[in-house]
């Protein structure tokens, strides 16, 4: 009798369903089948048919070809470098996260290949240092690269300015910023991709803009020791990996806040002053445009408040961060209910417009048909009109 089996390559069925953090439940659900049949398509005892074989290549998100390959692929989807929370003890990526990566990388493959087809090379002026270098060196050398003067960054009197004013000198240093709000707060913060001829930098739109402002900066620095990591604001521990984290928070913070115009502020007193008011550490945190939890960290940083006093602020702030995010989740939820924000408007946050520019170009250019302009910004061609303005104006 006549079969639609599918004669899949076990290994890779298998290798699918890993790498976007889907478990046999997930497979089985989706599938319309036992876990135990999932198990055997993915031992090789028994093959899907093609219909559900489809079910699974839309979970999986990948398409039908992959499949068939001889043995799983190994030159993409490396995710070696990336790093979670300390505290975590469960080291698995959640589908989310997965998905989330997996569009980095995608976007930075179709860049370059949109900017070779123009004979265009893809570079980057984020300059390279190395985690031997003193943190302050490093982030002088790579505000001059930012082209970001203390005028530009006291200008930007709101948070959401300001990580938009930093956004883009990132972005006009030939580096792709993506946001999300898929990935929980708890699990991403942000990470970078530095491999390929496009670095990549993620941010979690879900954390307040002073914050994304930080892990914006953060992932500058790992992409100047030329790797890139999932973003850890907290304290590190131990190893080198904590040593990497602690490097790049410097970094960020010393970029942000240049110890000789940070000092020369007449609220700064001399060195060993224990306590701060909260109304000082506010006026600090408009000024310079981050948290009031990262001016106190630089405080202590340059002995100008204890640890003890910051580990005590510190966890009132995450208290206080908890509550808003809650009140945050239940106002965007609302919002969604009642439609939420323009899909083109989505775009352009969780692509970028450095991205979205080179696609519409491409397509203005006959290089790429509509129906690959779409897929490749996952907006209906009816948005366009819309999103062309967004990024034009």
């Amino acid at each position: 009798m006549a079969t639609d089996s599918a004669p899949v390559t076990p290994e890779v069925l298998r290798w699918a369903r890993e790498t976007v953090g889907a478990t046999l439940d997930d497979a089985a659900t989706r599938a319309g089948v036992t876990e135990a049949r999932i198990q055997a398509w993915e031992s090789g005892e028994a093959e899907p048919t093609l219909a559900k074989l489809r079910a699974l290549a839309k979970l999986y998100q990948r398409p039908l070809s992959v499949f068939f390959l001889p043995e799983a692929p190994t030159t993409f989807d490396a995710m070696r470098d990336f790093r979670r929370l300390p505290g975590a003890a469960d080291h698995s990526w959640s589908r989310a996260l997965h998905k989330v990566y997996r569009r980095a990388i995608d976007q930075q493959a179709v860049a370059v290949e949109l900017m070779e087809a123009d004979d265009e090379i893809p570079q980057s002026a984020i300059p390279e240092a190395a985690i031997q270098d003193p943190p302050e060196d490093a982030a002088r050398t790579a505000r001059r690269a930012l082209g970001v003067n203390l005028a530009h960054q006291f200008s930007w009197r709101m948070p959401d300015e300001s990580f938009a004013g930093w956004m883009e000198a990132v972005e006009a240093a030939g580096v792709f910023v993506l946001r999300t709000s898929e990935v929980p707060f708890e699990e991403m913060r942000g990470f970078s991709v530095s491999s390929g001829h496009i670095p990549v930098i993620v941010v979690n739109a879900l954390d307040w803009p002073r914050g994304q402002v930080f892990t914006l900066l953060h992932e500058v620095a790992h992409l100047m020791l030329r790797e890139g990591g999932l973003c850890d604001l907290l304290e590190p521990d131990s190893g080198q990996g904590r040593q990497i984290e602690a490097w790049c928070n410097a970094v960020a913070a010393a970029i942000l806040m240049p110890a000789s115009s940070f000092l020369d502020n007449e609220v700064i007193r001399p060195p060993g002053r224990r306590e701060w008011d909260d109304e000082v550490l506010a006026q600090l945190s408009g000024r310079w445009g981050v948290s009031r939890e990262a001016i106190l960290r630089r405080l202590v940083t340059l002995e100008r408040a204890t640890m003890d006093f910051y580990l005590e602020k510190r966890a009132e702030y995450q208290a206080a961060y908890a509550e808003r995010r809650e009140e945050e989740r239940l106002r965007r939820k609302q919002s969604e209910s009642k439609g939420g924000p323009p899909p083109y408007r989505m775009t352009v946050r969780d692509r970028g417009k450095p991205y979205v520019r080179l696609v519409l170009d491409a397509y203005q250019r006959d290089l790429i048909t509509p129906s690959s302009l779409s897929t490749l910004l996952a907006l209906k061609l009816k948005h366009l009109a819309n999103l062309e303005h967004e990024v034009r104006s």
